[in-house]
């Protein structure tokens, strides 16, 4: 015969199990540009494999986002050359699951030319 006690933490395991799998799995990140006081940021969401590209200096350059993906292939670039306070967005499709490495950076959207000393650090993330 089952206690009061034996019930309530049947349904409490119940309910955990039920949120837990209900929950998906979203690590959405962020990164800046090195020594540039983040002149250049780019976003990732998770779900739906979303990036942004922010410029947020007016220093002349472009913000660039530089990533790769799982079957090795990168760096892929998305630029935004649209000036101090803009926005691009990328929206990819890729596996839930799978990881993507990126970085921003800056550079000249004419040459596709990008500054190495601006990049910031590295980051892997998963859709």
């Amino acid at each position: 015969m089952f206690t009061l006690r034996r019930l309530s933490f049947i349904a409490l395991a119940a309910t955990t199990l039920t949120v837990a799998a209900a929950t998906p799995a979203l690590a959405d990140s962020s990164r800046c540009t090195s020594g540039s006081g983040c002149a250049g940021r780019v976003t990732f969401q998770s779900y739906g494999e979303v990036f942004k590209v922010y410029d947020q200096k007016a220093d002349g350059h472009s913000a660039v986002l530089l990533y790769w993906l799982p079957d090795g292939s990168g760096p892929h670039r998305v630029w935004n050359p649209n000036g101090n306070g803009s926005s691009v967005t990328a929206n990819l499709e890729f596996p839930e699951g799978d990881w993507v490495t990126y970085r921003a950076c800056l550079g000249e959207h004419g040459p596709k030319e990008i500054l190495e000393s601006t990049c910031g650090a590295w980051i892997t993330d998963y859709a």
